[in-house]
């Protein structure tokens, strides 16, 4: 008996720790700032009375953060240290201090509807004017602003607009622009690349545009990108005005909007990237100052426990098992436990020999309690092998690593969905939540012969608690209209046909405006199994030489030929093979040693097979080796062996 191997196709799914930093409640962390700068004579007669460094980046305690120590030689105001020498030394000076900060996994909640556009922002109009870098004023800034912001009447869902097509559009790229200094709002919409201040900048510059409060906001972040060679970086991010509510975090980079994660600490909040972290100031006679870039370290003290998150994922695959090069529908839902507004960022992790189709990432918002799906079309490879069954594991996770797996297999007879399908079954509408209370049940047969129709009944039911009204559903071609009551069904009876051997989809939806529900029947249409037999042989055989003898069976059918025996028939002898089943070609080959050539050697091969109602069928097919010779003593041999033949 054959046996189909299986294989399962591994992934790594993408976290960046099993431990996932970013779920603890807290995070104890010390915090290392060391500044330096050269003090350089420019004559021999040279002196020094005093300098002065001012340092603008200190932690300070807020709602999500606590500073539990400081070993500090400067004298603090507000989030500013003094730095003062007066010992008359011209040599280098080292400043800095050593903090160790509580980080705490809480967020400003903004928990209802904040109408949009802001009519009293009084006390925070500075927060709206133009600077350097955030040049709010410039037309082109203005006019995406004003786009994505159309239509609009909730502030948290237009920062969200803001952020998530930053995000989307402007490229993270260190070069060497942006890596040396911050670079305007509307050059980084131009040129669609930036790092965080830059990314940053443009969505302060679009908020403020629109008559939203918006600041910068300094500090250092955990990352494990490969583009740093140290986790911790010195980092920017926003903060945004809710009246009555307070500055509200959104870390672009990060796909952080409204909140940022435990590994943040802040150090600052100003009007623009370009503010300086430090100025120096000194008395002197020809002394001259030469400043070194600061240096940022960070390192974990203890650690808080994980907390659960606030959204819910589960994951839906439209098609269990489908063929090679068929497409699939990967559909990820999200609940919002929580009582307040809660964005995150998603992506699907699947195996090489899978293809996302569109973008692969996306950022959804979801309102308190908020249900929400989100689709993915995907693709699987046409290259792979034809006896083999795989297993793709698929996996949706979140800007946190939260995840949830899935998984379906291939094959190549399995059913398989075409694009045009795959876009017919996706979802146009994911605010329709109430969707997953609507269920389709038709009494679809397996399979149908060809030929052959049958009447199929297809029900909807609500099996929620709302009322639906005026509900448009459809089983193919076939549509109806009507209400759909609590736990009530409305049912369509369709006739589908086996016009063309092959998987069949019948697509099925429900729309109104509340509910967009599509799904699919699949059924096979069965014909005959068919196999036909080929040879592969020598034309001529010689004495003493092996013969070896091939026979090539190929499927032509739709239909699986099960249970085949093969039988190749010679000269006195009778070879079988069994083949379970014929799922595309089999080759069987048999090497005759020592055979009696004759002169003419008929051989047969004789195939029969049954289908899945175990009825049988059979094909024959003939062929002829002519024994060659070199010497009348090899005629001879032949001739005697053709006689034997007649006996065997």
């Amino acid at each position: 008996m054959k046996l189909w191997p299986i294989v399962l196709i591994l992934l790594l799914i993408p976290l960046i720790s099993a431990e996932n930093i970013y779920q603890h409640d807290a995070l104890d962390l010390e915090l290392n700032v060391k500044g330096e700068f050269n003090l350089i004579a420019d004559s021999s007669s040279a002196s020094l009375d005093e300098v002065e460094t001012e340092l603008y980046l200190y932690p300070e305690d807020d709602f999500r953060q606590v500073v539990l120590s400081v070993e500090n030689e400067g004298d603090v105001d507000g989030n500013v240290v003094t730095y003062t020498w007066r010992d008359g030394k011209i040599e280098t000076k080292n400043f800095g201090y050593t903090a160790v900060v509580t980080t705490q996994n809480n967020r400003i909640p903004v928990t209802s509807k904040i109408p949009f556009p802001l009519t009293n922002i009084e006390g925070y109009e500075e927060y709206l004017q133009p600077t350097e870098n955030i040049n709010s004023n410039h037309p082109d800034v203005i006019a995406k602003a004003v786009e994505l912001a159309e239509g609009e009447d909730d502030l948290f869902q237009v920062a969200f607009n803001l952020a998530e097509w930053v995000e989307r559009n402007i490229e993270y790229d260190l070069n060497t622009l942006t890596a040396q200094a911050a670079q305007p709002a509307s050059w980084v919409l131009e040129n669609k690349q930036g790092v965080c201040d830059e990314m940053t900048s443009l969505f302060v510059a679009m908020a403020r545009s629109l008559g939203i409060p918006a600041r910068f906001v300094s500090g250092v972040s955990y990352s494990n990108s490969e583009l740093f060679d140290y986790p911790w970086q010195p980092h920017g991010w926003a903060e945004v005005y809710f009246p009555e509510v307070g500055w509200v975090s959104f870390d672009i980079t990060f796909n952080e909007f409204g909140y940022i994660d435990v590994t943040h600490i802040k150090l600052r909040d100003g009007f623009d990237p370009a503010e300086p972290a430090t100025r120096y100031q000194w008395r002197s006679t020809g002394v001259q100052l030469e400043t070194e870039q600061l240096d940022l370290t960070v390192d974990f003290q203890s650690k808080g426990v994980v907390i659960p998150e606030e959204i819910l994922l589960e994951q839906e695959i439209l098609g269990s098992e489908v063929g090679f090069g068929s497409y699939n529908l990967v559909k990820g839902i999200l609940k919002n436990t929580a009582d307040y507004y809660v964005a995150t960022t998603l992506q699907l992790a699947i195996p090489d020999q899978v293809e996302v189709l569109d973008r692969n990432k996306r950022t959804i918002l979801l309102k308190p309690r908020e249900v929400k799906e989100t689709f993915w079309v995907i693709q699987v490879s046409e290259e792979l092998k034809s006896s083999f069954l795989y297993t793709f594991p698929a996996i949706i996770y979140s800007e946190k690593n939260e995840s949830v797996t899935g998984e379906f297999t291939a094959q190549k007879l399995a059913s398989s969905f075409s694009q045009e399908e795959i876009r017919e079954l996706t979802v146009k509408d994911e605010d329709k939540s109430y969707s997953r209370k609507v269920t389709f049940d038709c009494d679809t047969p397996d399979s149908l012969p060809v030929g052959e129709e049958v009447l199929v009944t297809c029900l909807l039911k609500n099996r929620g608690n709302t009322n639906l009204e005026q509900v448009k559903f459809c089983v193919g071609e076939k549509c109806i209209t009507e209400d759909v009551l609590i736990n009530q069904e409305i049912s369509i009876e369709e006739k589908i046909v086996g016009d063309k051997a092959g998987w069949k989809n019948v697509l099925l939806s429900a729309i109104n405006e509340v509910i967009e529900k599509r799904s699919s029947i699949t059924y096979q249409v069965i014909d005959i199994p068919i196999i036909t037999i080929d040879v592969e042989s020598p034309i001529e055989a010689k004495l003493k030489e092996d013969l070896p003898i091939t026979v090539l069976l190929k499927k032509n059918s739709f239909a699986l030929p099960q249970e085949i025996v093969v039988e190749l028939i010679g000269p006195g002898f009778v070879h079988t093979w069994n083949v379970p089943e014929l799922r595309d070609h089999e080759e069987l080959t048999l090497i005759l040693e020592d055979f009696n050539v004759a002169r003419k050697n008929d051989f047969e091969v004789k195939v029969t097979w049954q289908d899945a109602a175990e009825n049988r069928y059979s094909e024959t097919k003939e062929f002829l080796i002519v024994g060659k010779t070199t010497s009348g003593k090899e005629k001879m041999r032949l001739l005697w062996n053709s006689f034997l033949n007649l006996f065997k």
